[in-house]
């Protein structure tokens, strides 16, 4: 049923990104009023309008009254961060503070996306009350943020999220299962690890905090970390390829730092379960459902 003319309004800011795209069709399908935002102006069209988070904000207003924004936009690759620390803040932490400052300020819910590199991933399962200790600049971005959010009394919402895998799988992966088809060798790492969930599972968390409007952190993980070694393994099973063609490697072997390979990625997904009503599925039936194996 069509929402009605003086229903809220949710706002998804990065509606073009993967998690923006995913929320923002959900919304559509329920009839939810909404608008989004992309930084391509040749994209604007409709309900989606420009917002360049390079640019001076100052003078940023949204697009009309809102009742709830997300966040999905912002500088997402870790060596993108490493590589120009100061541009990527500006972005990640300048921009998206003063997004989120304005919109509370006008009455509006805020949800942020933060992720699991806020930790040093030396211990699994990372409480939401256990201290950060970012070991990447992305991830001390974005506890910044989380400080500058969370400073705004019950006015936000932050969301900790482990690797999101999307329909059809990350690119890797199904370069993996395209190769493995072929006959052809694969190099995985045994040494990084991740902790998968799919993306309707990031899009139904979205979904419930913009209807209970939870202040405070919330964390979304996949339950146990697999190793990119294990998930080629995993593959070449399921459809029936050699194992000699997986052919693992470590991460220093493709000059991977260790600070962007932690020990472990998971979180801790207590207050998920308690307030949400949400699980997580088996890391294994995610690698299978994004990638039809």
């Amino acid at each position: 049923m069509p929402a009605e003319r003086n229903a809220p309004v949710t706002l998804v800011i990065g509606s073009d990104s993967l998690i923006g795209r995913a929320l923002s069709e959900q919304l559509r399908r329920e009839g939810e009023r909404f608008v989004g935002t992309t930084r391509r102006r040749e994209a604007v069209i409709g309900n989606l309008h420009h917002l360049d988070l390079s640019e001076d904000l100052e003078a940023w207003r949204p697009p009309q009254a809102v009742s709830v924004a997300v966040i999905c936009a912002g500088v997402t690759k870790i060596e993108n961060c490493q590589r120009d620390p100061s541009s990527s803040a500006r972005v990640n932490v300048e921009a998206i503070s003063t997004l989120a400052r304005k919109l509370t300020e006008e009455g509006a819910f805020v949800i942020y996306l933060s992720t699991n590199q806020v930790f040093d991933g030396s211990k699994p399962k990372f409480s939401p009350s256990d201290a950060t200790l970012p070991q990447t600049e992305y991830g001390r971005q974005k506890v910044e943020v989380e400080r500058r959010l969370l400073a705004l009394n019950d006015a936000t919402s932050i969301v900790r999220l482990t690797k999101v895998i999307g329909p059809g799988g990350m690119p890797l992966l199904k370069s993996w299962r395209e190769a493995l088809r072929q006959g052809e060798a694969i190099h995985p790492f045994k040494d990084m690890v991740m902790a998968p969930v799919p993306l309707a599972l990031v899009v139904a968390v979205l979904r419930r905090l913009v209807e209970k409007r939870l202040p405070g952190i919330m964390q979304v993980s996949g339950e146990e970390d697999i190793t990119y070694a294990q998930v080629a393994y995993h593959i070449a099973e399921r459809i029936g390829a050699s194992a000699e063609l997986v052919r693992p490697i470590n991460a220093r072997e493709a000059e991977i730092s260790s600070e962007a390979a932690p020990l472990h990625t998971t979180l801790d997904t207590t207050r998920l379960q308690n307030d949400l009503g949400l699980e997580p599925p088996d890391v294994w039936a995610t690698i299978d459902s994004t990638l039809d194996l």
